[in-house]
């Protein structure tokens, strides 16, 4: 925005002057324009000046109407106005005569990126003469930030050949060298030509939106509408998920749904963003850029694991309340997912969930990465310091972790998270104005990262549904039980467990939980391969809540079937889409001991023939009874009331 100051400028208007003129007297009669006319060692810096069309932004280059004809400003117009600018102009010898070509040529075919990557970038407002001491640092009117040391008559890198040429709308100072510019990592994707696929993606959620209270205001038309002598856009990004306010804060873009929540899109979640202004060029952000050819190998990876269909059930969540121990009834529900507005067909939705867990993990702020009391910056950082982090830490607030599994046994490193900045298919290392973009022709995350464990909490919340004779009950866990108590006994994952009992003592509880994840990301079941497992809690628990185990408390064991439900496409169609008429997965009889928590693998190699992934309202439901109990059952110890901590289904592609 700091060139909104210039954008009516070569109007050239009394209002215009009096509103943006400084208090700094003219020492000079010539424009800043008419003393480049007098400089041949600026004949190509000038050349391109009295091309190049001045752009309001990216879409819109600022005109005049003068009759029937429209006249487009060029930054001639500019340093002949009356706003006060300081130019910084290389002298021809400043670059090679195929350089100076190449930003002629962009002022016929290129205009705004010339503005941004070279004219822009030696362009000031107001007036900033050489004759201070010290260094300062300020915005140019590409917004870029850029720094001079006046002590050493330096601007960035390049140094000040001849300083202070007075002009009466500003100052000349020469370069022997032009003013190097950096792309940010918003114009890096987008402009830059080596990621067409990911600069392709990001474009389509420009949004530009006209921002009248920072608009000049003109005269009235004939029907009395406000007109604009100088109209200001703003440019944000969906992707991004956030944008600044007025006043320059942050604040979340919301995305709008496909469509209202009445329609059959709205079982899709919102598109996942990024969390992060990759525009904004005060941030220290790293991050993973993917080629067309990475980006082409995820999304040939990824795709066995995202098959959709173009019809779901609808599977609505009821919360059980505590006080009425009931859940409303969800039998006979139907409601289909069709591919709606924006998904035209299944191969699209598809498209839509791959691309956006492509981009969701691939920014990190430096600043906020884990450290052992040095505040990281871009530099130390990107120079090895991430080897030093115990974690990554996502701009989205996800954790990517060093990935270990068993080998013979033995505890072995399988996927290192230093390899996102050190792998070999890394191209290029590139230097941002607002951090660094690593350059990649893989994808090089884990797949415990985009093909998670689901681990879902056995709340009241993820009830799903129970029989009418079955009760549940929260219990909690004592915080301040010992560490050893814990190492030997364990302890629950979300400090509470779930009591599931008859009303009864001769009634075997049945009860459904939703199979939604509840951890890192809200883990959604894929079309892939799972292990199925309960996590179960002793009976005892509930009399040793004061840390220490009640040794008059006696162990009671279970015996349970447990039977998964999940989609088909052969069931599209079906007039009764009742849970427990989809296809079904029975568990042989689970044993638990009773003496401990205890992780219990039910089913193994459950493969759904469906993704669920990034849909709403649509997930596998896990339907858990206790077997009938015998008296010699009851002789052992065997109780029908059971405590469940958590349901997990482990990804065997991301088995640690």
């Amino acid at each position: 925005m700091m060139g909104t100051a210039l954008l009516a400028v070569p109007s050239c208007t009394d209002t215009w002057s009096e509103h943006y003129l400084t208090e700094d007297a003219y020492t000079a009669n010539e424009s800043l324009w008419e003393v480049l006319e007098g400089r041949e060692d600026l004949s190509n810096f000038r050349e391109i000046v009295q091309k190049a069309k001045f752009y309001r932004d990216e879409h819109h280059p600022a005109f005049t109407i003068e009759g029937e004809d429209t006249v487009y400003y060029t930054f001639k117009d500019v340093l002949n106005g009356n706003t006060p600018v300081t130019v910084w102009a290389p002298t021809n010898e400043a670059m090679t005569q195929e350089e100076w070509d190449k930003f002629a040529a962009m002022a016929e075919a290129d205009g705004y990126n010339l503005q941004q990557q070279f004219l822009g970038n030696h362009i000031a407002l107001y007036r900033k003469t050489m004759t201070k001491s010290g260094q300062e640092t300020f915005r140019l009117i590409n917004s870029k930030f850029a720094t001079v040391n006046y002590d050493d008559s330096k601007m960035q890198k390049s140094h000040v050949v001849e300083k202070n040429i007075g002009a009466r709308n500003g100052l000349l100072h020469v370069l022997d060298t032009h003013n190097e510019f950096l792309f940010n990592l918003y114009e890096y994707i987008k402009f830059s030509g080596d990621v067409n696929t990911f600069s392709d993606y990001l474009v389509k959620r420009d949004t530009v939106s006209f921002e009248p209270s920072k608009s000049i205001e003109g005269l009235p038309d004939e029907n009395g509408n406000p007109t604009y002598v100088d109209s200001v856009y703003v440019l944000d990004n969906n992707l991004f998920g956030i944008k600044e306010d007025k006043n320059g804060n942050e604040i979340p873009i919301p995305y709008e749904n496909p469509t209202s929540m009445e329609s059959n899109d709205a079982w899709m979640n919102n598109l996942k963003n990024i969390l992060a202004k990759l525009d904004a060029e005060d941030s220290t952000y790293i991050m993973i850029v993917p080629t067309d050819l990475a980006w082409e190998n995820a999304v040939n990876k990824f795709k066995p694991y995202y098959k959709y269909v173009s019809t779901y059930p609808r599977m609505d969540k009821t919360k059980v309340s505590s006080t009425k121990g009931s859940s409303s009834s969800i039998f006979g529900a139907r409601k289909s997912y069709e591919n709606g507005k924006g998904y035209e067909t299944v191969d699209s939705l598809q498209d839509v969930n791959i691309n956006m867990d492509i981009v969701n993990p691939l920014v990190f702020n430096v600043k906020l990465q884990p450290n052992k009391g040095t505040v990281w910056t871009l530099e130390t950082f990107i120079s090895g310091g991430y080897r030093e982090c115990e974690y990554l830490l996502t701009t989205v607030g996800d954790t990517i972790r060093d990935v270990y599994e068993k080998v013979n046994g033995v505890k072995t490193l399988v996927w290192s998270k230093n390899s996102l900045f050190e792998d070999d298919g890394i191209k290029s290392l590139k230097e941002m104005s607002n951090g660094y973009a690593v350059v990649t022709d893989k994808w090089n995350y884990p797949r415990s990262y985009w093909m998670r464990d689901i681990d879902v909490d056995a709340s009241e919340y993820k009830v799903y549904d129970k029989a009418p004779s079955t009760n549940v009950k929260e219990f909690p866990i004592n915080n301040s039980i010992s560490k050893d108590w814990i190492d030997q006994y364990g302890r629950c994952s979300e400090q509470k467990y779930l009591h599931v009992e008859g009303r009864s003592a001769s009634t075997n509880p049945e009860i459904a939980f939703a199979l939604e994840g509840s951890k890192q990301g809200d883990a959604d079941a894929m079309s892939g391969k799972y292990d199925v497992q309960i996590v179960l809690v002793p009976r005892w628990y509930e009399t040793s809540q004061d840390g220490a185990r009640d040794t008059t408390a006696v162990i009671q064991k279970n015996r349970l079937i447990c039977t998964l439900y999940y989609w088909d496409e052969s069931l599209i169609g079906g007039s009764d889409l009742n849970y427990k008429k989809q296809i079904k997965m029975v568990s042989d009889k689970i044993e638990y001991s009773g003496e401990k928590v205890d992780t219990i693998t039910i089913l193994t190699d459950v493969e759904f023939p469906v993704s669920y992934k990034n849909l709403l309202q649509t997930y596998p439901v896990l339907h858990i009874t206790s077997d009938k109990i015998s008296k010699d059952d009851e002789k052992a110890n065997y109780s029908r009331a059971f405590n469940i901590d958590r349901i997990v289904l482990k990804s065997k592609e991301a088995e640690l």
